[in-house]
């Protein structure tokens, strides 16, 4: 048993040091970790596509925050430091609210099991103790 378990820690760090190893250098003057775009090698470049879907991804999880802070009485500059933004991205985020529709709820992410919707009339289900 001693001698299973050795083998398997043995192979893990042989193949923790391949992968490592793999990924190039983190400096020196070889130039095997970096291309021509100056972008690691590991990274693949990012396309305008990309950007927009990151952009987008970025209002719709910080916009519901502005837009909050900003019914609150939150100056712009309060609202750049707590949410991470510049000065355009919150007018941005007010078009986005406005775009919602009334009572919206952002789906759950991927994976995620939504609650069953209660009967009208039904006695509250049981909770566990």
């Amino acid at each position: 048993m001693k001698r299973k378990i050795g083998l398997a820690l043995a192979t893990g760090l042989a193949l923790l040091i391949a992968g490592c190893s793999s990924q190039g250098t983190s400096g020196g003057s070889t130039g095997a970790s970096s291309t021509a775009g100056g972008s690691t090698a590991g990274a693949p470049p990012v396309t305008g596509a990309a950007a927009t879907t990151a952009r987008n991804f970025n209002l719709a999880v910080k916009c519901p925050g502005v837009h909050w802070e900003k019914t609150h009485g939150w100056s712009n500059s309060q609202i750049m430091q707590q949410e991470s933004l510049e000065e355009d991205d919150i007018p941005a985020c007010e078009q986005w609210v406005q775009a919602q529709p009334k009572g919206y709820v952002p789906p759950p992410p991927g994976g995620a099991v939504a609650a069953k919707a209660p009967v009208p009339g039904a006695p509250p289900a049981p909770t566990p103790q």
